[in-house]
């Protein structure tokens, strides 16, 4: 039987579901991949509580429970509602809802799974410096799990770079791990979304993270691995997307490092090598001719120059002076930065035209 048919993942989205759900959630925080199982012989949420709630140790209030959500801003998303991420549904044990604080970007196709080693190396770095500002510009979202090394510089690029990004926790998102992570997740939740499967206040367990894996990659089309050594917790998530029938990507790297024995490994066994953003481009059926040009300005009079640019129109220097009164030397800044962000082009001899 499809898992879609289990009875628990066709709820109708009432507050009692998600109330009951929740604290369901609580009561196998420990062992959340039974959860399911359990609801297999069980034919109301409420009366699967009840049941296992005579043996827990602790004391819950499921309504007390449910406030400290919604005190906290946090959604709580069941797997029949329509903002739980589409490909995600499409794994085999989808979590039975998810927790959001912030919020999911609705455009799951242009999704990103990004993840590597904690150790990550300058040349790792320089690698994710180069495609991530180049991702952003086709507006995609990056996806990765908070951990040190790999995930925290994929967040902190996509950050600087006016991208979103949505960090996958292995714990409750009352509990961000690793606490020196906490600043990030912050700001990731105003420039996208921190996700788990896991309640509010769950622990960061060891034997979390390689389950919490695969819904890093069941949010993507495709999982780049970045670095990775032969024994990896990112291997762990490129084994996911294959069963998940998503693309598998890596970066080759050099034979005599072990952080890309991994990467170099899993392209022998068959993932795409990507060498350029138009590796990735081609996995997303998208035209690297056809850049999406990311309209964010730095000032109003950034903005003001950009706009008396018509299409096809070429201008020169002088000529925009002519309209806006600046010196010459505060002018030439603006176009520059407008050429740094792909607004513009500089066809020589001091003139400048848009970048279509």
């Amino acid at each position: 039987m499809p898992h879609q048919d289990f009875w628990f993942l066709n709820l109708e989205p009432t507050l009692q579901h998600k109330v009951y759900l929740n604290a369901l959630n609580i009561i196998f925080q420990e062992k959340i991949m039974q959860l399911a199982h359990f609801l297999l012989t069980e034919h109301s949420l409420e009366k699967a509580f009840q049941k296992v709630y005579q043996d827990y140790q602790q004391k819950i209030d499921p309504d007390k429970e449910w406030q400290k959500l919604e005190n906290n801003n946090i959604q709580f998303i069941l797997f029949s509602e329509s903002l739980y991420p589409k490909l995600l549904k499409e794994i085999d044990f989808p979590p039975l809802g998810i927790y959001v604080k912030g919020e999911l970007p609705n455009f799951n196709n242009n999704y990103l799974s990004i993840v590597g080693t904690r150790r990550i190396s300058s040349y790792g770095k320089s690698v994710l410096e180069k495609i991530i500002p180049e991702l952003i510009n086709f507006n995609f979202i990056t996806v990765s799990g908070l951990a040190l090394g790999t995930d925290t510089y994929c967040h902190e690029l996509t950050l600087k770079n006016h991208g979103k990004t949505i960090a996958v926790l292995g714990s409750g998102l009352n509990n961000i791990y690793p606490a020196t992570n906490n600043r990030l997740a912050k700001d990731i939740i105003e420039n996208g979304a921190l996700i788990s499967e896991l309640p509010f206040e769950a622990k960061a367990l060891k034997y979390n993270f390689p389950w919490r894996n695969r819904i890093i990659s069941g949010l993507s089309p495709a999982t780049l691995i970045i670095e990775a050594p032969e024994k990896s917790g990112s291997l762990i998530t490129a084994r996911f997307a294959l069963e998940q029938n998503r693309n598998v990507l890596a970066i080759p790297g050099s034979i005599f490092s072990d952080l890309s024995k991994g990467t170099n490994k899993l392209i022998q066994e068959g993932a795409k090598l990507v060498s350029s953003i138009q590796d990735i481009l081609e996995e997303y059926h998208l035209d690297y001719h056809q850049q999406t040009i990311n309209l964010e300005f730095d000032n109003d009079l950034e903005k003001q120059i950009y706009q008396l640019f018509k299409d096809n129109e070429v201008l020169s220097v002088d000529k925009i002076l002519e309209t806006i009164k600046l010196n010459i030397e505060e002018l030439m800044t603006i176009l520059t930065n407008l050429e740094i962000k792909g607004m513009i082009k500089n066809i020589g001899y001091e003139q400048y035209r848009k970048n279509n």
